[in-house]
């Protein structure tokens, strides 16, 4: 399976480039009317734990800056820079909470630089990007982005369909100033597509990734919604395995996790259910990001605190955008988990505000509160506190 996706992406890449294509009609143009976009952001993030341990607190100034040329005969180039810098100088007594490295010590990274081809409805990207698929994320809950370094290959010859590419061999955590190269290549199989029909909005989607010293997992996941006149009901189940193989390097792995969502928008509101199962071992997600039920803090079957085994997992979430009443860029919400295991069980409820000045200025305040019935969980009590202050930019294109 590792050889056929490597060759998939090359033949793929190979026709991609036999055929041309144009938008700018020369290098200066390619350049001149070229997109400048990014954000600036301020965040402040504290874990205030009850049983003693020392705080987390970070306040961070930075942000995101991406340029990306405009297409010349199919070509074009891209590149950004991420900086994340210590704004108050924290006193001894808290820790460092993950939005700088240890010491509070600043970084400023080249976050992407690629070359991309765009020909016969096909996208190829070669060199340093940010990725999105259930297992390898950009996990925006930092400063700066996760990001990666490969190849990857996006076609969307047919309607409603798109099928995906990567072969990855580096990675850069939030925090990183260098890539570094994974146990072993990553490989990476996507499929999307958007059923027909307006009576009920339904897609479906399935991936397939492998290590080949490591592991291999799928994940399969479906969507659907439908309008009765002014409430929309909407439903989305998912399913996925890992088990490993080869040298096993990330240990002996068999397990699984399924459930879904569903609930209710009507009148700004949104009330949603969510139910997770995990088989017999902690789900293993350094990098993912397709976890059925994600909190602020807490996932379903995260193995990154503690063994989460057979864990039953359960949530509602009721959501409001104050629009509906006038105050536009407005909106809140509540959301409570519950999380089952044979360790013990762990509770997290998450109150998010937020308001959006225009489409540039934006500001988003989240509290949450975990607790939990035993140590062995590996979670202990905490609130976590988050504030965010965004302001989002860009420049340029055609004329």
């Amino acid at each position: 399976m590792r050889m056929l996706l490597k060759v998939m992406v090359v033949l793929a890449a190979l026709a991609a480039f036999a055929a041309t294509a144009t938008a700018a009609d020369n290098l200066k143009e390619m350049f001149s009317q070229g997109v400048v976009k990014g954000k600036i952001s301020l965040l402040s993030y504290t874990r205030d734990f009850k049983n003693g341990t020392t705080d987390n607190r970070d306040t961070v100034l930075g942000g995101t800056l991406y340029y990306k040329t405009d297409s010349f005969k199919g070509i074009s180039l891209g590149t950004a820079f991420g900086t994340t810098n210590d704004a108050v100088n924290e006193d001894d007594y808290n820790t460092y909470y993950g939005l700088t490295v240890p010491q509070h010590d600043n970084v400023t990274r080249l976050q992407e630089y690629y070359i991309q081809g765009d020909y016969c409805d096909t996208t190829v990207k070669v060199g340093a990007q940010e990725v999105h698929t259930p297992f390898l994320h950009i996990h925006p809950v930092r400063m700066i982005n996760r990001t990666f370094r490969g190849v990857s290959l996006v076609n969307k010859s047919f309607r409603n369909l798109s099928l995906m590419g990567y072969y990855l061999t580096d990675e850069m955590d939030w925090v990183d100033e260098d890539f570094q190269p994974f146990n072993d290549d990553v490989y990476i199989a996507g499929v999307k597509y958007a059923l027909p029909g307006d009576a009920v909005k339904s897609s479906v989607q399935a991936w397939y990734f492998t290590m080949a010293d490591n592991l291999y997992q799928a994940w399969f996941n479906a969507t659907f919604s439908r309008k009765v006149n002014d409430i929309e009901f909407h439903a989305s189940p998912t399913y996925f395995f890992q088990q490993s193989h080869g040298d096993e390097q990330a240990g002996a792995i068999d397990t699984y996790q399924y459930g879904l969502n569903a609930g209710v928008r009507a009148y700004g509101f949104d009330l949603t259910a969510f139910y997770a199962k995990t088989g017999d071992q902690s789900i293993y997600d350094p990098w993912g990001y397709g976890k059925i039920l994600i909190q602020q803090i807490v996932n379903s079957g995260d193995s990154f605190n503690g063994d989460r085994e057979d864990e039953d997992a359960y949530a509602v979430k009721l959501a409001y955008d104050f629009g509906a009443v006038g105050a536009k860029g407005l909106s809140a919400y509540v959301f409570h988990g519950i999380y089952d295991a044979a360790t013990g069980t762990v509770n997290e409820t998450d109150y998010n505000l937020q308001y959006a000045f225009s489409d540039a200025l934006s500001v988003r305040l989240r509290l949450a509160q975990v607790n939990t019935d035993s140590s062995s969980t590996g979670w202990q009590d905490l609130n976590d506190y988050r504030l965010y202050v965004t302001y989002r930019f860009g420049v340029g294109g055609k004329k």
